[in-house]
């Protein structure tokens, strides 16, 4: 915590430096980009300790290894100490890195340490007090970070240095304690050091229960030999501890915690606080997550660990969004900052009551002692590449593009989201809904349903919404050219929000077709806003960042898949009592966007192309972009303006009709239906029967699936940060053939896994590979495409052509899949492996790529395929100047 609060400090450092050597100062990117190598480089010296960490323990034990590290941290101080007088900047970075080691040794001992330490009763207390001493650092390094103490200009390296101190407090005390009770009894056979170890540590008493305990372990271990990492990988004993453990360090890293620190600066700042007191009210952030770890420490035991967590997510996750809202709009209202720093403080506490303290005891409890130190090297490795990672990209993510971030964010929840949201959610309570209707009939008519009917009614339901979804498709390319995509997204949400309540109510009312007509209003709803989404997230981002924003959409509808898969299940929303609540929960997204929507602006490109106002365009670019020189996407814009002699918006007959967009149209119908018939709804459908067939218990299989979900919204994210390096098409095409390889194996395993019982492990497998690689690849890609290949003026007959093409898919594979599926079996996905093949070799052949390309150069690419090799200069131009105000067909 002291290298961020001194951060000014050392940033003039290293100009100065710069300059005492060189004779000119640092560019400011040089200067940030040393930066954040100096605050990640912990994290890589973290990594690196933690990889080491169970080879040192088992060979030396958790003391000696503590003791050893400490002298570590000792040397690390020094040489941060002596920078300045140095005058190198270099041993501010070999610093940072010797005290990441360091760290990285220590923590993964300290847990285990603690753990192992303690009796069984104030096991989960002994366990939590990691996340206590973990935000006493935080706090004391915030204390003494104060200009009055040691964050001064001329004091920051003693600052630095002060590390060493607690290293020098334990190399001192720590020899006259034992080593851990259990270590020495069943790897060292010492039962006289165990028996000596327990009397210092637990007192004088009766411990036989405890003893009793370590002995039964130890009788289970086939021997005393400490596991390796990949041999704890390959237990099949540990798969779901492994699971765990992973998810658990992962959230912590990416729950928000870091970057409510980092704007906690930028809130107090713009609630009006003087500078010098922004430093002190800040502390009151870190000393909320102090005592919040305390309280966790007090009632972990009575409350146990999987509340805490469980509990902690949900509202955190609440209070993200509410922070979200409220930092969106700190600039229009002079109070909103206040209540900015209200939720930052709660969700502080709210991680310090929940995620912090329960995860180390979850974490330490889970593996037996010959199984902790390569799970914790495990976690450890995580959390360091996390840090690493967080660190390196975080400055330069917020300095930036904060407001872009933020857009995408309400873009995301409102548009995509609600999408992947329908397709998951509409599953789980699918038998409560049918009881419904057969309960709601006899009691209106006295007689029950035949169950073909009520089945019928079922089916009307769930294809109903893509009924809505098509009219919605259909009316969007008139509406938002109209009214402009801002409204009607605004108007969308709306639509969402009665839907909702139309759902809310319908078991209260006793009426199902209020559940009929929620649906139906969710798919218009759903219809416009995942027309818009990619149009409105496309138009917003820079050229260098356009496909990363573009592949945000494949991330909200996979987080709205995942997010109906969670919510869904019978502990949360999907019993019988809440399922209506289950479906009008999607109404939470509509209301958070219609909030923060108005605080944003229409897209740069609209506003100079269609309004002709450029003043507002820059306004906008400012707000999205930040300060800086943008004049070169303007300058784009601005070409794409003069090559057309009209802003109004083309019919969707005049766009199939125009030569000069003729393969462009090829690519979009090739990408669209590749989409549709790449076999993921199969895939889906079938990881059921595989999860049954490989044995997993049947209240495991909606917690397995969540698995896929889970690496599908994953794997999205990672496409995002992908694109932009490997371009849209090495993804598309590479994709196809990755899924299609996937698909043949499947076929085979499959039809095999009746007669060799471990085809079905490998089908397990292979379901989660073609996920991954539907998510890395296709998934992202393809949106990013059907916003590039097209200009301002085709773009929303594009997507009304996308958007029939995409609910005319849904409802006929809704219709027909199950008949295909009943005939061919795992064969239908040979169907699939071909459809995927023929658009890999069509989209290698004739794609061009777009990364990095304005709107024009990627027209100028396509005008040589449509219309060969003769020069042209085919724009807008060649179309009527008579042209309607409309999309309509």
């Amino acid at each position: 915590m002291t290298g961020f609060l001194s951060d000014l400090h050392v940033k003039a450092f290293i100009n100065e430096t710069w300059l005492e050597r060189y004779g000119y100062p640092i560019h400011q990117d040089n200067l940030l980009f040393l930066w954040s190598i100096t605050v990640s480089i912990f994290g890589i010296g973290g990594l690196l300790g933690s990889s080491g960490s169970r080879y040192l323990t088992v060979k030396y034990g958790k003391k000696k290894c503590l003791l050893c590290n400490n002298l570590l941290m000792i040397v690390a101080a020094s040489i941060m100490g002596c920078s300045k007088i140095a005058q190198s900047f270099e041993m501010i970075l070999i610093g940072r890195f010797m005290c990441g080691i360091s760290a990285g040794l220590c923590a993964p001992l300290h847990h285990q340490y603690i753990g192992e330490i303690s009796p069984r009763k104030l096991r989960g207390f002994a366990n939590s007090t990691s996340s206590f001493f973990w935000s006493l650092g935080k706090a004391i390094g915030q204390i003494s970070g104060q200009r009055e103490l040691l964050g001064s200009q001329s004091l920051w390296p003693m600052l630095m240095a002060s590390c060493g101190l607690p290293a020098v407090v334990q190399l001192v005390t720590l020899p006259f304690f034992p080593e851990s009770p259990p270590y020495l009894l069943m790897h060292k056979g010492d039962q006289e050091g165990f028996k000596k170890a327990i009397r210092q540590l637990w007192g004088e008493g009766h411990h036989q229960a405890e003893t009793d305990d370590i002995m039964k372990e130890k009788a289970t271990m086939k021997n005393t030999k400490i596991l390796s990492v990949l041999e704890l990988m390959k237990e099949r004993a540990f798969r779901w501890q492994l699971y765990m453990i992973v998810i658990l360090t992962a959230t912590v890293q990416l729950c928000g915690i870091n970057a409510i620190y980092f704007y906690t600066f930028e809130v107090l700042q713009a609630a009006g606080f003087d500078e010098r007191m922004v430093s002190y009210m800040t502390l009151s952030v870190g000393l909320s997550e102090l005592l919040a770890s305390v309280v966790c420490s007090s009632i972990i035991e009575r409350l146990g660990r999987k509340v805490l967590l469980r509990g902690g997510y949900l509202i955190m996750g609440s209070l993200l969004a509410g922070i979200t809202v409220t930092l969106s709009l700190q600039d229009f209202y002079f109070w909103m900052p206040y209540c900015s720093l209200c939720l930052i403080i709660l969700f502080t506490v709210v991680f310090g009551v929940g995620p912090a303290g329960a995860t180390v005891s979850i974490r330490a409890e889970i593996f037996k002692l010959s199984c902790r130190p390569p799970a914790f090297v495990i976690g450890a490795v995580l959390n360091w590449m996390g840090v690493f990672v967080i660190g390196t990209t975080f400055p330069f993510i917020v300095v930036q593009f904060q407001g872009l971030f933020q857009m995408i964010f309400v873009l995301g929840i409102g548009g995509s989201f609600p999408y992947g949201f329908h397709i998951s959610v509409i599953n789980y309570p699918s038998v409560h809904i049918r009881k419904f209707i057969n309960e709601t009939w006899i009691e209106r008519h006295g007689s029950p349903l035949h169950p073909e009917t009520v089945m019928l009614l079922w089916s009307f339901i769930v294809s109903v919404y893509g009924i809505g979804g098509l009219l919605g498709s259909l009316c969007c390319g008139y509406l938002t050219t109209k009214y402009r995509k801002k409204k009607c997204q605004m108007c969308t949400n709306l639509i969402m929000l009665v839907a909702a309540l139309f759902m809310a109510f319908s078991k209260t009312a006793k009426s199902f077709e209020m559940i009929l007509f929620g649906r139906f209003l969710y798919g218009i709803g759903t219809g416009f806003s995942l027309n818009i989404h990619p149009q409105y997230v496309g138009e917003i981002s820079p050229k260098k960042l356009r496909g990363f924003t573009n592949s945000t959409v494949a991330v909200f509808l996979t987080l709205g898949k995942l997010t109906g898969q969670v919510i869904g299940l019978r502990e949360i929303l999907g019993s019988e009592a809440l399922w209506p609540w289950l479906l009008a929960s999607s109404g939470l997204s509509a209301l958070v966007q219609l909030v923060a929507l108005p605080f944003f602006p229409d897209s740069p490109s609209y506003l100079l192309i269609q309004k002709g106002n450029e003043e507002a365009c820059r306004k906008a670019i400012r707000k999205l972009w930040g300060e800086g020189d943008h004049q070169a996407e303007i300058d784009d814009i601005m070409k794409e303006k003069a090559a057309m002699t009209s802003t109004k918006t083309l019919r969707v007959l005049e766009v199939i009709k125009a030569r000069s967009l003729r393969w462009q149209l090829y690519i979009l119908v090739t990408v669209m239906t590749t989409l549709q018939l790449c076999g993921i709804n199969a895939i889906y459908f079938y990881s059921f029967e595989v999860f049954h067939t490989a044995k997993f218990e049947e209240y495991l299989i909606p917690y397995v699936s969540l698995g896929v979900g889970l690496c599908e919204c994953l794997s999205s994210i990672l496409c995002s940060t992908l694109i932009e390096r490997f371009g849209r098409k090495v993804l598309l095409w590479g994709g196809y053939m990755l899924m299609c390889s996937v698909l043949a194996l499947l076929t085979m395993t499959l039809s095999l896994q009746h007669q060799f019982f471990w085809m079905n492990y490998f089908s397990v497998i292979l379901i989660f590979l073609f996920v991954i690689f539907y998510g890395i690849g296709p998934s992202g890609a393809t949106i990013s495409i059907m916003v590039e290949i097209f200009s301002q003026s085709f773009r929303p007959s594009a997507f009304l052509i996308v958007g029939c093409i995409n609910w005319m898919g849904l409802f006929v594979l809704g219709m027909i899949f199950p008949l295909i599926v009943d005939n061919l079996g795992p064969f239908c996905f040979l169907i699939f492996l071909g459809i995927l093949a023929l658009s890999a070799i069509f989209i290698y052949l004739y794609l061009p790529e777009t990364k990095g390309k304005s709107i024009m150069e990627i027209k100028a690419e396509f005008n040589k395929l449509n219309f060969g090799k003769k020069e042209t200069s085919v724009t807008e131009n060649n179309f009527p100047k008579e042209q309607l105000f409309c999309t309509r067909l």
